[in-house]
C-alpha cells in the first residue's frame, strides 16, 4: 500500500491527489513535502505518516537556503531527531539532517560515478559535503587517492567521521577550505577525475578544476541547474567556457539527475578535457 492510499482512508474530504504519495526515509526519520492545499492538515498527515512507516519522526521539507544549501525542516510528528545514520549501497553516511544537505534523489548518480572510476585513479571531489560522492567511490571502486574538499566546517566534521565509519582512511584525504583556492594552489596536474557536485556558481570553479587534470587529460563531472528545455544550450555554454580557457573538450555524456523546480533540472555533464 502506498502512503497516499493509507492517508486517504483516514483523512476525509481531501482529493487524493493532494496527499503525498511517499516519504523519503533516512534512518528512523521520514521526510515529506506537502501541497499548499493540505498545509492545515500537516500535523494529522505527519501523525499518520509516523504510523505508516513506523519511524520516530516526520519532518516537513520546506526547502533549502543560502550558499551552503541548509535544509529548512519542520517537525510535524514524533520526537526531534537531528543526527542520523543513513545506509546506501553498502556505504554509511552520518549527518545532522537539520543542518546539512543529503539528497536522496542523487542516489543513482552516486552509484554511477563510483562505477565510472577506474582502479588507481586520483580523484578530486571539489564540493565534498559529508562525502556523498567521495564515500561511494572509495568504498565501491579502487582509487589511488580521493581528495575530498569541503569549506563548511560542520560538513567537514561529518566527512571525516564518514571516512572513518566506512574504513577508507587509506584512500581518502579530507581537506578543509575553499576548493577553488586549494585546487589552484596545491592540486594542479594530478587528477584523473574531478567531481563538481554543487549548484549556484559551479562554473566559477571550472578553471581550477580543469587545471587539476593530468597533462594527458581527464574527466570532469560538472553539476548545475539548467533551464528545462535549455539543457543543450547550457551544456554548450559550459563546454565553450572550457574551450575558452584553452582546453580541448569532448562531451562524454550528460544526464538529468532530477527535477529541481518547475523551470529547472539538475543536470550533470561528463566531459573529457586536455590542455591544448
Amino acid at each position: 500500500m502506498k502512503l497516499r492510499d493509507y492517508l486517504a482512508r483516514s483523512i476525509q474530504g481531501v482529493p487524493v491527489d493532494y496527499l503525498p504519495s511517499h516519504a523519503k526515509l533516512m534512518d528512523k526519520v521520514a521526510l515529506i513535502r506537502l501541497r499548499g492545499e493540505v498545509e492545515g492538515l500537516k500535523h494529522e498527515i505527519g501523525a499518520r505518516t509516523l504510523q505508516f512507516y513506523k519511524v520516530r519522526a516526520v519532518y516537513l521539507i520546506r526547502g533549502v537556503e543560502g550558499v551552503e544549501r541548509r535544509p529548512r525542516l519542520e517537525l510535524i510528528a514524533g520526537e526531534p531527531i537531528r543526527e542520523i545514520v543513513h545506509r546506501e549501497y553498502g556505504c554509511v553516511f552520518k549527518l545532522d539532517l537539520t543542518r546539512l544537505m543529503f539528497c536522496l534523489g542523487n542516489s543513482f548518480e552516486r552509484l554511477r560515478l563510483a562505477a565510472l572510476a577506474s582502479d588507481g585513479e586520483v580523484v578530486i571531489d571539489m564540493f565534498a559535503g559529508i562525502g556523498q560522492f567521495t564515500i561511494p567511490i572509495a568504498v565501491l571502486s579502487n582509487p589511488e587517492r580521493v581528495y575530498a574538499i569541503e569549506i563548511n566546517s560542520e560538513a567537514y566534521t561529518y566527512l571525516v567521521e564518514n571516512i572513518r565509519l566506512n574504513g577508507v582512511e587509506g584512500k581518502v584525504q579530507p581537506v578543509l577550505g575553499d576548493c577553488r583556492k586549494i585546487v589552484e594552489e596545491h592540486m594542479q596536474g594530478i587528477a584523473d577525475r574531478v567531481i563538481m557536485g554543487y549548484f549556484w556558481g559551479t562554473i566559477e570553479a571550472l578553471s581550477p578544476a580543469l587545471g587539476a587534470l593530468k597533462p594527458e587529460g581527464g574527466t570532469i563531472h560538472f553539476h548545475d541547474l539548467a533551464r528545462r528545455g535549455g539543457e543543450r544550450e547550457f551544456i554548450e555554454h559550459v563546454l565553450g567556457r572550457a574551450r575558452h580557457l584553452g582546453y580541448r573538450v569532448e562531451l562524454l555524456e550528460w544526464k538529468r539527475v532530477k527535477s529541481y523546480s518547475k523551470t529547472r533540472n539538475h543536470v550533470v555533464i561528463d566531459f573529457f578535457a586536455m590542455k591544448i
